[in-house]
């Protein structure tokens, strides 16, 4: 935008007065208040022993999770009875939690060839996609190894499209498949030094889900 000046005529005088100087208002710089720093409280993931208070929780969460894929699956209800018969059978399985709040588990099986079964792990569906099934999967691993165990195995359902997923991002390899819609995957964690290896069955008493 131009701007014009206004010269003045001083009486009796020729000479043109001096354009009056414009002064610009002050500025006055504003101080941007601080804001004050957002701090999240420090998440801190642990896993224990399951005991008998957690099997509700168990029980609950896996079916909830797995219900429908079990009976799409299978064409039968979950079964929630004999599920709880397995975890409370004495197989290892330990409740992951969040800030000392369950908010998942797992549980596996060994087999005298070297082998862990991971029969189930179950996270919330608030907390998947965080980093926390695959933190326990590397945990998993760790403890197998220190077992002497060189392979690791778990079975999904051909129609349970997320896992599959989770599975194969963990470097899992499809081994077999059988009827009516389970794959099974094994991840080579060691070398074998077992015989007798890839026995292609669940182990004994193992409910499938």
């Amino acid at each position: 935008m131009q701007t014009h000046a206004l010269h003045l005529m001083v009486p009796g005088s020729t000479r043109q007065a001096k354009p009056a100087a414009v002064r610009k208002p002050a500025v006055k710089a504003k101080r941007m208040a601080k804001k004050p720093a957002v701090t999240k409280d420090p998440v801190t993931i642990t896993y224990r022993p399951r005991t008998a208070a957690d099997d509700d929780f168990i029980v609950s969460l896996t079916k909830s999770e797995l219900g429908d894929v079990h009976q799409k699956a299978f064409g039968q209800p979950f079964p929630e009875e004999q599920f709880r018969t397995y975890i409370q059978s004495g197989a290892p399985t330990f409740v992951i939690e969040r800030n000392g709040k369950p908010i998942g588990y797992y549980s596996y099986l060994t087999s005298y060839d070297g082998k862990m079964h991971i029969s189930a792990m179950v996270i919330q569906p608030r907390y998947q996609r965080a980093g926390i099934g695959k933190a326990a999967i590397a945990k998993i691993e760790e403890d197998a190894r220190r077992m002497g165990i060189h392979t690791l195995e778990v079975f999904v359902q051909d129609n349970n499209e997320q896992s599959l997923a989770f599975t194969r991002s963990l470097g899992f390899q499809e081994v077999f498949r059988f009827e009516p819609h389970t794959i099974a995957f094994h991840k080579v964690i060691a070398q074998s030094v077992a015989p007798g290896f890839g026995t292609g069955m669940p182990p004994m008493g193992m409910p499938q889900f």
